[in-house]
C-alpha cells in the first residue's frame, strides 16, 4: 500500500513539473515586444488577433506595425478632412487644419519607415516613428491648447501607440 502511495505521489509530482514547465514557457517575440511598450494591452490586443504575428520575426513585426500605423494615419487624415469640410467654427477649423498638417507629416515619416527597416537603418526608423507619433500628439495638443474637446483622441492615441511599438522594434533591432 505504501509503495502504491509513493508511485502516486511521484506521478503527481511529475505531472506538476510538466505542467509548470509547459505553462511557464518563454514568452514569444510578440510578447517580448509588447511588454516593453507603454500600452501592453493595446499591443497584445492589436497583434494577438493576427495569426501572422505569432511566428513573425522582429523585422516582420516591424513591417506589420508600419502597415497598421500608415493605415491608421491615413484613415484619421481622411476623418480630419471630412470634419474640416463640415466645420463652421473658425477656431475648430484652425485646429483641424493644424491636425491635417500634423498627419501629413506623420504619413510622410511613415512612408519612409519601410525603407529604414529594409535597409536596417534602425536609428532612422526610430526617428521616423517618433516623428509620426509626435504628429498625433501635436494634433491632440492643439485641441487642448484651444480648450476644445477633441473628437480625435482615440485615433491620436492609437497612432501614438503604434509608433511606440515601432520604436521598441527599432531599439530591439540595434
Amino acid at each position: 500500500m505504501a509503495s502504491s502511495l509513493n508511485y502516486k505521489i511521484i506521478f503527481l509530482l511529475v505531472i506538476n513539473v510538466y505542467l509548470f514547465v509547459t505553462t511557464n514557457a518563454t514568452p514569444t517575440l510578440l510578447e517580448k515586444v509588447c511588454n516593453k511598450t507603454r500600452d501592453i494591452a493595446f499591443c497584445l490586443n492589436v497583434f494577438g488577433a493576427d495569426p501572422a504575428t505569432r511566428t513573425a520575426s522582429l523585422s516582420e513585426l516591424g513591417q506589420i506595425t508600419i502597415d497598421k500605423s500608415t493605415d491608421k494615419a491615413s484613415k484619421t487624415k481622411a476623418d480630419i478632412n471630412k470634419r474640416l469640410f463640415f466645420a463652421s467654427d473658425p477656431e475648430l477649423k484652425n485646429v483641424l487644419t493644424q491636425c491635417l498638417h500634423a498627419y501629413d507629416d506623420a504619413l510622410a515619416a511613415l512612408r519612409i519607415a519601410p525603407d529604414d527597416l529594409r535597409k536596417a537603418h534602425y536609428m532612422d526608423l526610430y526617428r521616423h516613428a517618433n516623428d509620426a507619433g509626435q504628429g498625433a500628439t501635436a494634433c491632440e495638443q492643439s485641441f487642448i491648447d484651444n480648450s476644445l474637446p477633441s473628437p480625435l483622441t482615440n485615433d491620436n492615441l492609437q497612432l501614438s501607440n503604434y509608433c511606440n511599438i515601432i520604436q521598441i522594434i527599432a531599439n530591439a533591432s540595434w
